[in-house]
């Protein structure tokens, strides 16, 4: 979705991964090409995706939704059958709805890089394509492994806690600090009338960075 078009490129280049050249170089983002390119890779996401918004308690905070409501259409070429994934079952945080995966990997990259426990990963290719475990003999723990639940941005991992509990628009936030750690990061409270629902976290870059 970060296609952008380039001046003397052939075709639409990807913002995050090009690397600009020249000082004169001109770059497009809001051009028909532009445009038209990013529909179609949205079209692309959508193929597989499931109309779960109404239930999904991702919904009102999913970036999928917001770049739909920008480039989305009411039609669609892709005539098949959806692909469907076997849901994870790991720990009372995460609630894992992999029929709703856009394949962004973010979660294989974190529990890799960040995590330090290489479980997750992308098995089969093209159509099949799916976010899953290597081996059913290892187990999926660590004590950072909350953040996936704000790493995916569609509803593939969500808050099990959570599940069901309000909407976004219902909420009530507040921007406070963690005392459970000796840091003191930065978190936002969100309540439903008077309890509290959950804890998100906030970005503070001279403390706990992202």
């Amino acid at each position: 979705m970060c296609l952008v078009e380039v001046e003397e490129a052939d075709k639409p280049l990807s913002s995050c991964t090009f690397p600009v050249h020249e000082e004169d170089t001109y770059v497009y983002t809001n051009s028909l090409t532009v445009k038209k390119s990013r529909e179609n890779i949205l079209e692309l996401l959508l193929s597989n995706h499931p109309l779960d918004c109404p239930i999904c308690d991702q919904a009102g905070e999913c970036d999928l939704q917001d770049q739909t409501k920008v480039y989305g259409t009411y039609l669609t070429r892709v005539r098949k059958n959806k692909n469907s994934s076997l849901d994870l079952k790991h720990g009372p945080l995460l609630k894992t709805i992999m029929t709703r995966c856009i394949h962004c990997t973010r979660c294989v990259r974190f529990t890799s890089e960040i995590a330090g426990i290489g479980f997750l990963g992308v098995l089969n290719r093209g159509h099949f394509m799916e976010i899953n475990e290597y081996s059913n003999n290892l187990s999926l723990y660590s004590e950072i492994l909350g953040n996936l639940i704000d790493l995916c941005p569609v509803g593939a991992i969500t808050s099990k806690p959570y599940a069901f509990k309000a909407r976004p628009w219902e909420l009530k936030m507040v921007d406070t600090v963690d005392l459970t750690d000796s840091f003191g990061s930065n978190v936002y409270f969100h309540f439903k009338e008077t309890l509290v629902v959950r804890i998100t976290p906030k970005i503070s870059k001279s403390l706990n960075e992202n």
